[in-house]
């Protein structure tokens, strides 16, 4: 599976996985239709103690969005991040998509 996204990923106190980074790319896959250009993300997982934090910083158009999410799960908190990052993009384009140019 390739995602339209140019993504990289990075990894604090916590192994890299396969299954870990195929969950990422295959929930990026479902901002797609909020992306108009080519845009780059850049996903930390990061893990300090019983808390599990996860962080998505999108390159969009110019503008730069932040999802982020901690719990005490690595796939929760992803969720969740995935979930705050396409408020943030839904309101974006909506914003465009109501502007006149008047």
């Amino acid at each position: 599976m390739t995602s339209p996204l140019e993504t990289t990923f990075t990894f604090r106190n916590i192994e890299s996985t396969d299954a870990l980074r195929m969950h990422a790319l295959e929930k990026l896959e479902r901002l797609h239709k909020y992306l108009v250009k080519p845009a780059s993300a850049h996903i930390i997982f990061k893990v300090e103690g019983p808390r599990h934090e996860a962080e998505i910083t999108l390159q969009h158009s110019g503008a730069r969005l932040v999802g982020h999410d901690t719990s005490t799960d690595m796939y929760a908190s992803f969720d969740g991040a995935i979930d705050k990052l396409k408020k943030q993009l839904s309101r974006e384009k909506e914003r465009m998509k109501g502007h006149k140019g008047e």
